[in-house]
């Protein structure tokens, strides 16, 4: 439920950064949409002031050589020379026609290379002479059209102002070239394109950060509730090992203090029967009784050291009464008595008292690590060590038997079951579990914190 939490948070928080980029990005579109058709407006505007100015003045030069006195031919001659020379920006000049459509100024007397008028008589240049000489004949005004740009040498969009020139019948204009203008709204569509890619790497930006951000509360939460969960989990393996034990010790207690005592009981008054055969009976009833009563007597004693066994297994006496190194001391005695290998038995250090929930520990591990050695390992020699330091107590045992596959046991959810009891008597009490096995044998290493037993006393 957590990681299906997770999960559906941090896919409506992308949800969420996605719809706000796109509404971002058209709204940013938008914005330079429109800020492309104001520049290009306001740039065409000041553009037509620019031609407007630039033909005011030439009309003006040339009104005042038309009222002076003098031979027309030789004023118009001046007039066509001095607006050869009048040019403005890279590309800028004035063209001359008369009221017949005639050009009047020859692109060789400007200087410039590359220019190309607008001649009717070019059938490349037809059109835009009509359309000059038509705007002339109505009073004057803007003419676009597409022409040649000296500099470039390409076609481009170029806007030109024409007036007429009364007094002589001519007309004058100028033109610009509109490329400059395209170049000025490229720089916008770039800006703007450079505005989205930025925007687009934040809104990335701050969806990695935000499903990051999610990603590691969940997993804080996560381990959080692992911690508590795991907390709680040991604390109920505790309780359930407690339980195990009180019961063991009580199942013992039974034994001992009920089961056995009535069998010592009969012990003695078979004993007893045994003793008080009547002397009159003949010689093979009696010893035929007392062969039974000493069947029953065997049996019974079988039965009581049976029963000694499983109650010294359940809780053994000594484990309270004289600690953990006795217990080991005797148990190392039983396996001895019963098995075919060697069993030193070896203890170091100062002995500590340990409460009772570590010290069953210990023993346990050791009854686990001894039932495996006899059902698995035949070993050839075992030995066990209880080693208290300053901090630590610690067991190890150690077996020159056969060996096994440490990781496919530990894997195999069906078997391993007493590994995985050991490493959790450990776990629970914060201990460390660790085993090692091969050829050469096994080696099983416990150890539990003194000052976490001394506060658990």
């Amino acid at each position: 439920m957590r990681i299906r939490l997770i999960v559906l948070t941090a896919a409506i928080t992308l949800l969420v950064l996605a719809a706000l980029a796109v509404m971002v990005q058209r709204q940013t579109l938008k914005l330079a949409g429109q800020e492309r058709e104001l520049v290009k407006e306001i740039y065409a505007q000041s553009k037509e002031v620019e031609l407007r100015h630039y033909v005011s003045l030439a009309q003006a030069a040339l009104g005042r050589l038309a009222v002076e006195d003098g031979d027309v031919a030789a004023q118009q001659r001046q007039a066509l020379s001095m607006l050869s020379q009048m040019q403005f920006g890279k590309d800028g000049y004035f063209f001359v026609y008369d009221r017949h459509g005639n050009m009047l100024l020859e692109p060789s007397q400007m200087g410039l290379q590359g220019v190309d008028f607008c001649e009717p008589d070019n059938p490349s240049g037809f059109l835009q002479a009509s359309m000059i000489m038509t705007s002339a004949r109505q009073g004057g005004g803007l003419v676009r059209y597409d022409w040649m740009k000296p500099s470039s040498q390409s076609n481009t969009q170029k806007m030109s102002f024409v007036t007429p020139l009364a007094h002589w019948g001519w007309v004058i204009g100028a033109g610009l070239y509109m490329d400059d203008i395209e170049a000025a709204l490229n720089i916008i569509d770039n800006h703007a394109r450079q505005n989205i890619e930025e925007t687009r790497r934040n809104f990335y930006g701050i969806a990695a950060a935000a499903v990051l951000a999610i990603g590691l509360a969940g997993l804080a939460f996560n381990l959080r509730g692992q911690r508590v969960a795991s907390g709680k989990l040991q604390r109920l393996a505790q309780r359930v090992v407690r339980s195990q034990e009180d019961e063991r010790v009580r199942v013992a207690r039974e034994l001992h203090d009920g089961v056995v005592q009535v069998m010592v009981s009969s012990k003695f008054l078979l004993e007893t029967a045994q003793a008080s055969l009547p002397c009159a009976l003949p010689d093979t009833g009696r010893r035929g009784a007392s062969l039974l009563l000493d069947q029953g007597l065997q049996r019974l004693n079988d039965a009581l050291a049976e029963i000694r066994r499983v109650s010294h297994g359940l809780r053994p006496a000594l484990l309270d009464d004289l600690g953990l190194a006795a217990a080991l001391a005797l148990l190392v005695e039983q396996v001895r008595a019963h098995c075919t290998y060697r069993v030193d038995f070896v203890q170091q250090g100062q002995v500590r008292d340990l409460p009772t929930a570590h010290a069953t520990a210990l023993f346990r591990v050791a009854q686990e690590a001894f039932n495996n050695i006899q059902a698995h390992a035949h070993p050839t020699a075992v030995q066990v060590e209880l080693c208290f330091g300053a901090r630590t107590v610690c067991l190890r045992i150690t077996d020159d038997g056969l060996g096994f596959d440490l990781q496919r046991v530990q894997a195999d959810a069906r078997g391993g079951i007493g590994l995985r009891n050991m490493r959790e008597r450990m776990e629970s009490l914060q201990g460390r579990f660790e085993m090692q096995s091969g050829r050469d044998g096994t080696r099983l290493v416990v150890t539990l914190p003194l000052q976490v037993a001394a506060g658990a006393a």
